[in-house]
């Protein structure tokens, strides 16, 4: 789950068309952390017993947003420096990610011990080690403290891949884009064979090879806006007056694809989903209307969503306990504002230090403008 908010690069093509866009050189990109703590917010809300909210929808806004913005900060670090660090970009993605997993691994671990609660293990190892999808996948998706953790793997097993392809074609972004056009639509239909040949669903929903095309669109779009590719479709794609139509669009796939079950959310909506997630992202970015979504109080709560998903795990089973019988309404909220308090404490105490050694390992034109 990235966290950073940077700047699109020079070349982005609505940058050049309309100085005052937010997209310009310099600026920095809103709208990401209100549509971080909103996905966040709604996996806690799902958990917490509101199961109508799709929790899986909040996962695939993080995985969209997360490949749209490492991509990014690679083209920004090629045009920074002329080269990309392997070294600095893993030892960043370390110091962001790890510390506060492994302080929130070791509580919990803390916790059921405390409780003489059944510790699961292999799942605990596997979530130490960033493969709990395939845990998850493969075992029945059991759920405890670290069921949660599949998405992480998603996430980290990409970190390991990405950037490397990204290195070999740096110079060569068209076919970079060319290849992942080329991808993504070779993963829709490997995910719809395995369906319909009985996979299970655990396994379709975690797995690296059936969920990588959510991150990967994230990937396609960063490339597509710096290389000035299809300039006019791409400006008519984010021409905030669609918005309304992508919101409807998105509602209807996410909501309305649950009563045809399975086979619409592992066969379409998981293909269509990231696309229209991705030019909800950007129509927002051009929806100057929408610039509460920039207060204050929102930007904290998305640069928290990474403690809020970690923890939530945790507080919800310690507040709707004591609050059973209450209203669903009641306990759903305490359980937010629950997970908000911890995600603070952890993002004060743990994650702050570590952002801050982050920073000496990115280039110092690169900082500038974050």
């Amino acid at each position: 789950m990235n966290t950073e908010t940077p700047v699109l690069a020079s070349h982005t093509p609505l940058a050049v068309e309309n100085p005052a866009s937010p997209l310009r050189p310099g600026a920095r990109i809103p709208r990401l952390d209100f549509l971080r703590a909103v996905s966040a917010g709604i996996v806690v809300m799902y958990h917490s017993g509101y199961e109508a909210i799709p929790a899986g929808f909040g996962v695939l806004t993080f995985f969209v947003i997360s490949g749209f913005l490492i991509t990014h900060l690679l083209i920004r670090e090629k045009e920074a420096t002329g080269t990309i660090s392997f070294r600095n970009f893993y030892i960043r993605r370390s110091l962001r990610i790890f510390p506060p997993f492994y302080v929130y691994w070791i509580i919990a671990i803390a916790a059921l011990l405390l409780r003489h609660a059944k510790i699961i293990w292999p799942q605990a190892i596997c979530a130490l080690l960033y493969v709990n999808n395939y845990y998850q996948g493969l075992h029945n998706y059991p759920s405890s403290l670290f069921s949660h953790t599949w998405s992480l793997g998603v996430e980290e097993q990409f970190y390991l891949l990405w950037p490397a392809a990204f290195v070999l074609l740096r110079n060569r972004l068209g076919t970079l884009a060319r290849g992942l056009l080329f991808l993504i639509p070779a993963l829709w239909i490997y995910r719809s064979f395995l369906y319909f040949h009985g996979v299970s669903d655990p396994y379709i929903y975690t797995s690296f090879e059936t969920r990588i095309d959510a991150i990967l669109v994230g990937c396609l779009f960063a490339i597509l806006l710096h290389i000035n590719a299809a300039p006019r479709l791409m400006v008519q794609l984010r021409r905030r007056r669609y918005l309304p139509l992508t919101l409807a669009a998105l509602a209807f796939s996410v909501f309305g694809g649950g009563p045809l079950g399975l086979a619409y959310r592992d066969v379409v909506g998981f293909a269509i989903d990231p696309l229209l997630l991705m030019l909800l992202i950007l129509q927002l970015i051009e929806t100057p209307q929408a610039s509460w979504m920039d207060n204050r109080f929102i930007v904290y709560l998305g640069g928290i969503s990474y403690s809020t998903y970690l923890y939530q795990q945790l507080v919800i089973p310690a507040v709707t306990s004591p609050m059973h019988g209450l209203p669903k309404p009641l306990i759903s909220m305490a359980c937010l504002a629950g997970a908000w308090i911890i995600a603070s404490i952890s993002f004060e105490l743990v994650e702050k230090p570590f952002l801050r050694l982050k920073e000496r390992f990115t280039a110092r034109s690169v900082r500038a403008d974050r």
